[in-house]
């Protein structure tokens, strides 16, 4: 299984407007990063989770998982996958901590931090996605494997010092600064091409 976590520090963690979902602490980029993470042109990647950590107001945090296997009635537009989002937080309202429930076939919604997630993956291989990495072209990949990355506002040096501490290793796809929602297409052309030589 392939696993993403992106954190997004300032996405809405209550609800907010579709029209207007840059000010709602970018879910814009939020959703291009679900949609580039579970779906092909003509399907969905089952073999696909993303987890996104939203840690904006008013009720943070929010960890809001899509199941490339298991969606349903999803289409891969920013306004579709934003009124999922907004069904997931009206169904997570009053979650208590470690609470998790079903929002929507493939999407579940809990009350947990990032880094309660990072500890329940660290049983498969942890990546910190850095442009300070090693090359991703070197790194042998186990079957199942977590790549975690921040949004338009990265990753606090804390946080990086907490994944470190716990096994995650630093690799590159680029030595520039990317999208986020461009960093998970490049990782699944990888991993798509290492495993269809291998």
């Amino acid at each position: 299984m392939r696993e993403f976590i992106l954190r997004a520090q300032k996405a809405y963690t209550t609800e907010f407007n579709l029209d207007d979902l840059p000010n709602a602490g970018r879910i814009d980029l939020v959703c291009r990063c679900i949609s580039n993470a579970v779906f092909l042109s003509n399907d969905l990647r089952r073999d696909t989770i993303i987890h996104v950590v939203l840690e904006g107001p008013k009720d943070p945090p929010k960890i809001i998982s899509f199941n490339g296997n298991d969606l349903k009635d999803f289409y891969f537009d920013e306004k579709n996958i934003a009124r999922i989002i907004l069904k997931a937080l009206k169904k997570g309202k009053g979650l208590k901590s470690g609470e998790e429930v079903e929002a929507h076939p493939g999407v579940k919604i809990s009350k947990k931090s990032f880094e309660q997630l990072v500890k329940e993956k660290s049983q498969t291989q942890l990546i910190y996605l850095h442009e300070k990495g090693i090359d991703i072209r070197e790194k042998e990949f186990k079957e199942n494997v977590t790549f975690i990355f921040g949004d338009y506002t990265g990753i606090p040096k804390k946080t990086e010092n907490f994944l470190d501490n716990n096994g995650a290793e630093k690799i590159s796809i680029s030595n520039k600064m990317l999208f986020a929602s461009h960093c998970i297409v490049i990782v699944h052309n990888e991993l798509d091409r290492k495993f269809l030589l291998s």
